[in-house]
């Protein structure tokens, strides 16, 4: 896996002054493009065209600093249709306008390019289990997640248990009050965007209220994590949830003959007893067998 990414890596390199497709990027790495965009972007922190823009606007500056270059002639060799594109993506990582780039003692900044280690882990083991799980209509409230997952998705989890939206659902749903509900993870965007609803499965036959949102999930195979196989009883679950979710990207996908596969993720939560002071969540993923 270490092998293909550096494939993918070497690929990008190779034709940052070329039109670049992910779909070329992904088969470089032998794996479909929406895999390789997940495993990407978990692993390195950036999206696919997020690497693929800076790295060019990394070369960018490097060319016009001091030089006699044209600022066209460099937008243009960058994949850039116009000098007025050209600038604004310009100036928005650099802080300064490509002409000023081109004076002396101009602040630039440098995107490196990204290489993959063999890291040592402390040998914690990842157990998991595939499962077949058979389609659903969900209902329930959705967010567009826009840069930071591990804080909006929390934040917005506990607006709706504030302020009733969480038993809304519920109660339309006829599950008791205070019933846990599940978190879907669907519509990624190459710019890493998605959507996260926080809902539970509508039964047949049951109307709902405009407000909410309405997630249709396919027939689908699933690669299943249980938060109490993979973290300390005494860990803050809140926060352990989110290093789950770090480790099926950079341990488990990389080291099995699975791939991801488009269609909602899914966080599963539970109660562990009556008392509701203590919860557990599955992590569910859609996968294939490569």
């Amino acid at each position: 896996m270490l092998k293909l990414l550096h494939q993918s890596i070497d690929y990008v390199e190779q034709h940052l002054h070329l039109p670049i497709e992910i779909d070329d990027i992904a088969r470089s790495a032998m794996s479909s493009k929406y895999h390789f965009q997940r495993m990407f972007h978990a692993v390195t922190g950036v999206t696919v065209t997020q690497y693929v823009r800076s790295r060019r606007l990394t070369l960018a500056a490097q060319e016009l600093a001091g030089t006699d270059c044209k600022v066209i002639d460099v937008a243009l060799k960058y994949g850039y249709e116009s000098p007025a594109a050209f600038t604004k993506a310009f100036q928005r990582m650099h802080g300064v306008t490509p002409l000023a780039a081109k004076k002396m003692n101009a602040k630039l900044k440098a995107f490196p390019r990204i290489s993959f280690q063999i890291q040592v882990k402390g040998g914690t083991e990842m157990n998991y289990r595939i499962v077949e799980e058979i389609g659903s209509t969900v209902i329930g409230k959705s967010v567009t997640i826009r840069k930071d997952a591990y804080k909006e998705v929390p934040e917005f989890v506990e607006g709706i248990w504030r302020n009733g939206v969480h038993d809304q659902i519920n109660e339309l749903v006829g599950r008791p009050a205070g019933s846990l509900l599940y978190g879907y993870s669907f519509n990624f965007d190459e710019d890493g965007s998605k959507q996260y609803l926080m809902g539970a499965e509508l039964p047949t036959g049951k109307q709902i209220p405009d407000e909410f949102s309405i997630l249709p999930v396919p027939n689908q195979t699933y690669a299943v994590f249980d938060s109490r196989e993979m973290i300390p009883d005494d860990a803050d679950i809140g926060l352990e949830i989110l290093n789950i979710w770090k480790r099926i990207y950079s341990e488990w996908f990389p080291s099995v003959s699975f791939e991801q596969v488009e269609g909602p993720c899914i966080e599963k939560y539970y109660w562990v007893d009556d008392t509701h002071q203590e919860s557990i969540c599955e992590v569910w993923i859609p996968v294939r067998k490569k």
